[in-house]
């Protein structure tokens, strides 16, 4: 089953209540026709992030959950005067404030046109009432609409989308929330509870997203990405410890080598020349390349949130260790695979992506089909206007026939690219004629004439068993793929396409071939 999406594109415009509706048609509700399939597979940052959780708790760390959304407030009071850069880079939330909707006399007229019988004004506005109050939440307003003014799901819909345009008109208003871009602010909200609760020192550790409003999405930069993130509160702790606990952690992940630098420019919530960057290297080049940055938290920070103790802290990022262990180059083909990684066919792999869109189904349609090609392939040359039946049968007690034809004065029955072969070579897709023979090239085994052929029985097939008495098909000059019947995957057209080759089967074809019941219904 495959979806005609240009005609679904089109009625939706059209009529969307009507197109959404009738889409229920196309999908089967009954039948034992899938099974799961044994080609389970995880994703490399996913077992990584799996392993990191177990030995950063057999290294003693607790693990924790912190909340995505960080107050304007708390990134000042982290960064100091810092955070106007740092919030440069952070995405804020907004919020759609509901509307106050009127139910005007115009409004009541054009719900009575939709719904004729309707008297439930009071109830919708008390509906509306509630709902700017926040009593009813935006995904339960077409149920509530539906159970109190007893009307249908696609009234509720198009009562919605066509007489109520405040709901299209929500503009959405900033507010004081962002997504973290980084952990530490709330890692400071977080020990300022613990300190009053918990003895010390204590160990804390996450592994979760961060978000982070990059100019632009490169090899080295994602929007969203993942940090393994620990801090550690005690009452008395080191730098020299600290460097010596991030080499633990870097044995673990898998680098016996790494250092750390301090680094020149120091971050607020840093206390001054104790922020450091980790480097690794790199199993296979021998580079030296940065995965995380660590350090103490400025005392002034700290105070700012109440913490009296030593807090060290180091963050790693999760895609840049799995793209150093998977020796992958470019951090977006690591974590988003079907949208950057690069794909590859071979000639013979493109030659098995090409296959016709419509096929016969029985025995008597393939006897369909032969009888197209055979007596197309005999007649090729007989001049115009002519007319050849070639199959007469049988199918759902009616008595049909399938012809060949042509009707232009004083030309061939078939067209000069009507039998061309289709070959691939050097990632392209070409049409030739039948006698010609290319070098490093795969001979698909499909013709043009196959594919039409294949085409016309398919639908003799289904013809049979509807109100149809004549069908006509006509293929003039090819210049789609789809106009000869052929399907070509649409990863191996991605390739095509990437690789600036080409799918070219142009050529005048003219062929004509006709269904016809000539007795039964």
């Amino acid at each position: 089953m495959k979806f005609n999406i240009d005609d679904l594109n089109q009625a939706s415009k059209e009529d969307y209540e009507k197109a959404w509706l009738e889409s229920k048609n196309l999908l089967k509700m009954k039948g034992d026709l899938y099974a799961l399939k044994s080609q389970g597979k995880s994703h490399p940052t996913k077992d990584f992030i799996q392993d990191a959780r177990k030995f950063m708790i057999e290294l003693g760390f607790e693990e924790l959950i912190l909340p995505m959304f960080v107050d304007e407030m708390d990134v000042y009071k982290e960064y100091g005067p810092e955070a106007a850069l740092i919030l440069d880079r952070t995405y804020y939330l907004a919020e759609t404030p509901r509307p106050d909707i009127g139910i005007s006399a115009e409004k009541i007229e054009r719900i009575k046109e939709l719904i004729p019988d309707f008297d439930q004004t009071k109830s919708l506005q008390n509906i509306f009432r509630k709902y700017k109050k926040g009593e009813i939440e935006a995904d339960d307003l077409f149920e509530t609409f539906i159970k109190e003014l007893s009307i249908s799901e696609s009234q509720a819909s198009e009562m919605v989308d066509k007489i109520f345009p405040e709901f299209k008109q929500m503009q959405p208003i900033s507010t004081k929330k962002t997504l973290r871009s980084h952990t530490t602010a709330l890692w400071f909200k977080v020990l300022a509870q613990f300190q009053k609760k918990k003895d010390l020192p204590q160990q804390y550790f996450i592994i979760g997203p961060k978000f982070r409003r990059e100019q632009k999405m490169d090899a080295t930069h994602l929007y969203v990405s993942n940090t393994l993130s620990c801090v550690i509160i005690a009452e008395e702790i080191s730098l020299t410890d600290c460097q010596k606990i991030i080499a633990q952690i870097c044995e673990k992940i898998g680098f016996k080598n790494s250092k750390t630098e301090i680094k020149e420019a120091t971050s607020k919530y840093y206390a001054p020349q104790t922020e450091m960057e980790i480097f690794v290297e790199h199993p296979t080049t021998k580079e030296w390349i940065e995965i995380g940055d660590g350090g103490f938290y400025s005392p002034v920070s700290l105070a700012k949130f109440g913490i009296e103790y030593p807090v060290f802290n180091v963050g790693f990022g999760v895609e840049r260790i799995v793209m150093i262990r998977e020796k992958n180059e470019d951090i977006r083909k690591l974590t988003y695979p079907y949208f950057y990684e690069d794909i590859h066919f071979t000639d013979e792999e493109i030659a098995n992506g090409i296959n016709y869109e419509y096929s016969p189904a029985t025995k008597v349609g393939v006897d369909i089909k032969e009888a197209i090609i055979k007596a197309a392939i005999e007649n090729k040359d007989k001049k115009s206007p002519l007319e050849i039946v070639v199959w007469e049968g049988t199918l759902n007690n009616k008595k049909i026939q399938v012809s060949i034809w042509e009707t232009d004065e004083g030309v061939s029955l078939l067209g000069p690219a009507a039998l061309n072969k289709i070959w691939v070579q050097d990632s392209s897709i070409l049409g030739l004629p039948p006698d010609k023979e290319i070098e490093n090239a795969i001979d698909t085994g499909k013709t043009y004439i196959d594919a039409i052929g294949s085409y016309m029985a398919s639908m003799t097939e289904k013809l049979a068993f509807q109100d149809t008495n004549r069908f006509d098909h006509r293929v003039k000059i090819s210049y789609r793929a789809s106009e000869i019947n052929l399907e070509i995957d649409e990863m191996i057209m991605e390739f095509i396409h990437s690789r600036q080759k080409k799918v070219d089967i142009r050529g005048p074809v003219f062929i004509g071939l006709s269904y016809k019941v000539i007795e039964g219904n």
